[in-house]
Formats: structure tokens, sequence, C-alpha cells
């Protein structure tokens, strides 16, 4: 069995490690790729943020999960729209203000929280080609994966907070 075989036949592995792989892969790809085609629909970071914020939405949906494991063009968009959201991030972070980078993350946390929790406490299977009890390790993982992105956000904003306790002294 070839190693992306593998990791798409368990919902867990899909998600919680494809996922964050590909976009971890368009973040590395960004160096080498131009920006200035973007650069000036990137208003601080914005776009990125927004466009990957939709990447992660759409892909928490049960049935996008099954159909990119049924049509080749949809895995292939799967794949595509992983690696740009990567690359988008990578682009914008710098341009992003620690508050609205904490709002991007803190927003893709709860999405993640509230998908969780739906996988979890399912009582059917969500997804054709994925069994329950894999359903539920998916939802744990999600949960996770949504506190990291909190922690994330808080050190956003240690700057800030840092800040405010100087100017209050």
């Amino acid at each position: 069995m070839n190693p992306l075989a593998f990791i798409e036949s368990r919902m867990s592995l899909h998600m919680l490690l494809e996922f964050p792989l590909l976009l971890a892969l368009g973040w590395w790809l960004a160096r080498w790729i131009p920006r200035r085609t973007l650069a000036s629909l990137d208003v601080q970071g914005l776009f990125g943020a927004t466009a990957a914020s939709c990447v992660f939405a759409f892909w928490m949906i049960p049935a996008a999960l099954d159909l990119a494991l049924l049509s080749p063009a949809f895995a292939t968009g799967k794949y595509a729209s992983w690696i740009a959201a990567g690359v988008l991030l990578s682009w914008g972070r710098q341009r992003l203000s620690p508050v609205v980078a904490a709002f991007f993350l803190g927003n893709a946390a709860w999405m993640l929280a509230s998908a969780g929790l739906l996988y979890r406490d399912a009582e059917a299977q969500l997804c054709v080609n994925y069994l329950i009890d894999d359903q539920l390790v998916t939802g744990a993982g999600l949960l996770a994966w949504a506190l990291v992105l909190c922690a994330l956000a808080a050190l956003r904003l240690r700057p800030l907070l840092r800040q405010a306790q100087v100017s209050s002294r």
C-alpha cells in the first residue's frame, strides 16, 4: 500500500496528519514562488487568512472528505487548496497584525473544536468511507488541534499584553 493510500484509509490520519502536512508543504514552497502576483490583493495578509479559513471550513465537511476519496478531481482540489492555503498564509503572516492573526487563529480553533465535537458526539457515521471508531478518534484529534491554535493565538497576542502591562505601570 502506498503511503498516501495508507494515510487516506483512516479519517484520523487523513484530517489530523495529511491536512497539516499539505499546509506545511505550501508554507515551505512559498519561499520559491514569486509574491508579486498576489501582493496587491493580499492587503495586510487578509486575503490569505480568509482563503485559508475557507479551506479549513470546507474540508471539515464530511461529504467533502468522502468526495476526495471517490473523485480524483476532487482529491486534486484538496491537495491544491491545502497547499495554496499554506503558501498564502506564509506570504501574509508577517503583514497580519497580532489582533487580526489571533482573530483568524481563534476562528480556526473554534471551527476545529466545533467539528471535533460533532465528529466525536455524532451517533451515526458521518463519512461513508470511514468507520465510526475512527470518527471518534478524529473528533478528539480536532479538539487537540483547536487547543494548539488557541495557544498560537495567545502567543500572537503576547507582545500586546506585555505592552499593555508596561504602559499601565
